[in-house]
Formats: C-alpha cells, structure tokens, sequence
C-alpha cells in the first residue's frame, strides 16, 4: 500500500475522471462511455457497481488505441491513361476527304465557267 501513495504524492498522479470528465475529453454521450466500459474497450477504476473513475492514462490508451496514422499523399503516382477515342485517325482522315472533296467540287464549278 505504501507503493500508491507514493505514487500519489505528485497531485497530477491522482487525478481520477468521472464518467462527465472522460465524456467531455472523447465527445462522446456518457452512454457510450459506459457501453465501452460494459465491452471492455475503455479500462476503469470501478469504485462500486455503479461508480466508475477513469486515470488518465487509461483514458489515452483508449485514444492510442482507436487512433489511426494520417493518410500517406503519394506524388509519384502515374496518370491515368484513357483508352484510344472509337474512330480516333478516321475523324481526322474524315477532314482530309472533305477538303479533298471540296477542293475537287471547286474544280468542276471552275469548269463551268
């Protein structure tokens, strides 16, 4: 006994949350608070059956553990290369007859002159 109030003769090392203390600290209803307790995902001081307190560090091994790594932005990714347009070259040889065509059309009305 005489190792935990060693431990507490630094004011910070005592400090115990309620249930309102660690809602507040996740921003979660008090009802979830107790639901994660009840499924053994949040760790407490249970005082009596319906009294629970919270250190801080069981508060953050929560956090540590539901934490997830920011997203990694990759700068050498490759473009993304569209497949070929349907008819791609015959919409340009389309263009080429038709000058041909009308170029060929200006010869004949020139004829009839």
């Amino acid at each position: 006994m005489k190792n935990d109030s060693a431990k507490c003769d630094d004011r910070a090392a005592c400090i115990l949350y309620t249930d309102s203390d660690v809602a507040n600290i996740l921003l979660l209803p008090k009802k979830m608070i107790h639901k994660l307790v009840r499924e053994k995902k949040l760790a407490c001081v249970q005082i009596t059956p319906r009294i629970r307190r919270f250190t801080p560090e069981q508060v953050q091994q929560y956090i540590d553990s539901h934490s997830t790594p920011p997203p990694v932005d990759k700068k050498d990714s490759r473009p993304v290369s569209s497949p070929p347009r349907k008819g791609g070259d015959a919409k340009e040889s389309r263009l080429e007859k038709a000058k041909d065509s009308w170029a060929s059309l200006k010869k004949e009305m020139s004829r009839w002159t």
